[in-house]
């Protein structure tokens, strides 16, 4: 009789550790959390902008553009819009949905990745705890890469594909028609993103693992090797699929002009394309990921002698080497190894001797509940930006639409206001605002964008930033009557006022400060047609630059100007009464304008 209760006491215990609940419910907070975390404002990415203006210009027009249309400085100049399907996408969501439905297609998208490697994993019989700690761990290491961007697409490509070659290699051997989505895949894949480059190296390095196995099959090998018509039928898949990238509004030129763009001697200035080992790129937590990642794929390596499946070292091999030459890459690295890597780290966990250490990692309900626990915590902390600012000292905020802390909405509200883009001829703008500007104003045209045309617009817009010689007179020669200046880091980094084109702007008298805050500039041509706006709107003493580096012409308004200076801070505080510049302002001359 003891006995049986022993018995039944062990079996409830078996039931507790073992119930299914335990792993659906870590599930369902995992992916809670994902929504949570891909649910923030659009933070200083001013791709968003020119890719939402393209995909309103080709829905207008019922054409993708050949050449350039958004820069008078670039106009009729080569531009192939490859992610035009997304730009497309992106606009139509945000017609009937705005900002919010654009946010709302990154997490189906992001949740369609994730689930899709959480599949896979349960297919190989990979642990729920150990699945669901590493896609957090995964998430992780993409942060940098969660904006509402056409790489999203990549993404989820990079996810199916890797889910069809899983399902046909191990799990459905022979079946020709999962391979069928393959063509489909690269399809749209093709009108989507550049990703695709990368896709069909992953699909070439798959065929040679299939032809490895057909032609040096070892009978130790886990996998069946595909008899030589499959193979052939599989190399059809193959080239079909690569004529499938052929299908995009520019055939086989689209990826020569993609190639050219990598070429540009601007990249070189660019953090993402910079390898990830230079002198000069400075680690975050996102590269450590990478390199830990880089590292433990070794296991890839361990897991294929183990099988006699060269398919994962294959995989490893290529990407980590395709990885390190710029940290572009490495994001790709890391989606397209990540299932490969999970599986052959828990293989090699299963494989350990301590049979209760594996118990309680990978059974046991503690583990489960501890993640749960971690992950509700993270949740909670998401809303008040606790997460990314305290935690992770990240900069990017909660919520839904434009995160005006770094985008200058302020400024284009008052461009608007005042008509400015319509009186005003040809802009100089800052190149993070340029997407944002013909965003805002249909029809115009921006000096330079974030779309990275040529080294010679780049070139022009860095002698005017950084004041090089003879910069007045292209300012004269470019036709400029009206500029726009960003500076997300101005309160934390003033210095860029006195090294940039702010100064000048700020100090000639051939230019009038209209609009300023914490973060932007707005300066027009002092001429007749700007007359009005330059009475009625001009800073002549209250701004940033004469804050930090001109303040004798602050004193001159005070003591000889008194009421237009007292004018311009009250105008500031209705404007900006948080401002922190004017806020510092009123702390020297409060006193004294009482």
């Amino acid at each position: 009789m003891a006995k049986d209760k022993k018995k039944v006491a062990k079996q409830i215990v078996s039931d507790f550790i073992e119930n299914p609940l335990y792993n659906y419910g870590l599930l369902a907070v995992f992916f809670v959390f994902l929504i949570f975390f891909s649910t923030f404002k659009i933070t200083g990415d001013d791709d968003v902008f020119w890719h939402l203006a393209t995909g309103r210009y080709i829905l207008q027009t019922g054409h993708v553009p050949s050449v350039d249309i958004f820069g008078f400085m670039t106009q009729g100049q080569v531009w192939m819009p490859f992610e035009w399907g997304w730009d497309v996408l992106t606009y139509s969501v945000y017609s009937f949905s705005g900002y919010i439905g654009i946010s709302i297609l990154r997490t189906i998208l992001l949740i369609i990745v994730f689930y899709t490697f959480y599949h896979i994993l349960s297919k190989f019989k990979v642990s729920n705890t150990f699945s669901v700690f590493s896609l957090l761990v995964l998430l992780f290491g993409i942060i940098d890469r969660l904006t509402p961007r056409p790489h999203l697409m990549s993404y989820v490509f990079f996810a199916f594909l890797i889910l069809v070659i899983c399902e046909y290699r191990y799990f459905n051997r022979g079946n020709r028609k999962v391979l069928y989505f393959i063509p489909v895949i690269f399809l749209l894949w093709a009108n989507m993103h550049m990703g695709i480059i990368a896709g069909g190296f992953l699909m070439f390095v798959y065929f040679i693992s299939e032809l490895i196995g057909t032609y040096f099959y070892s009978q130790n090998s886990s996998v069946k090797p595909l008899q030589k018509t499959e193979l052939r039928f599989l190399f059809v898949i193959l080239l079909v699929s690569t004529l499938m990238m052929l299908i995009n509004p520019n055939f086989l030129q689209t990826y020569f002009y993609a190639y050219d763009h990598t070429k540009m001697k601007m990249l070189e200035t660019v953090n993402e394309w910079m390898s990830p080992f230079s002198a000069r790129y400075h680690d975050s937590f996102v590269s450590y990921i990478y390199k830990s990642l880089l590292f433990l794929g070794v296991i890839s390596v361990y897991y294929s002698i183990k099988k006699k499946d060269w398919f994962f070292a294959l995989i490893y091999v290529s990407f980590a080497v395709y990885s390190v030459r710029a940290m572009r890459f490495t994001v790709d690295y890391v989606i397209i190894t990540f299932v490969f890597i999970v599986i052959s780290v828990y293989f090699f966990l299963s494989n350990l001797k301590n049979n209760s250490l594996k118990e309680f990692l990978f059974k046991k309900p503690a583990v489960k509940i501890i993640i749960g626990l971690f992950l509700v915590f993270l949740m909670f902390n998401i809303p008040n930006n606790k997460l990314y600012l305290e935690y992770l000292t990240y900069y990017r905020v909660s919520g839904f639409g434009i995160n005006s802390d770094f985008i200058p909405t302020a400024m284009f509200e008052f461009m608007k206001a005042n008509d400015i883009p319509n009186k005003g001829d040809k802009i100089f703008n800052h190149f993070g605002t340029g997407g944002f500007f013909i965003w805002n104003f249909e029809g115009k045209q921006n000096f330079i964008d974030s779309r990275n045309l040529n080294d010679d617009i780049f070139n022009k817009y860095q002698q005017i930033l950084g004041k090089r010689a003879g910069f007045e007179q292209k300012l004269d020669e470019y036709g400029i009557d009206y500029a726009i200046y960003l500076a997300p880091d101005l309160v934390r980094d003033p210095k860029e006022m006195e090294n940039t084109c702010i100064s000048y702007f700020c100090k000639s008298a051939n230019w009038k400060l209209l609009f300023w805050d914490d973060k932007s500039f707005l300066w027009v041509r002092n001429i007749p047609k700007f007359k009005e706006l330059i009475d009625k709107y001009e800073y002549k003493y209250i701004s940033p630059y004469n804050y930090g580096y001109n303040k004798p012409v602050m004193d001159k308004g005070l003591n000889e100007d008194f009421a237009v200076f007292k004018k311009e801070i009250d105008r500031k505080m209705a404007d900006e009464p948080n401002g922190v510049v004017i806020s510092t302002v009123l702390k020297i001359y409060g006193n004294r304008i009482k």
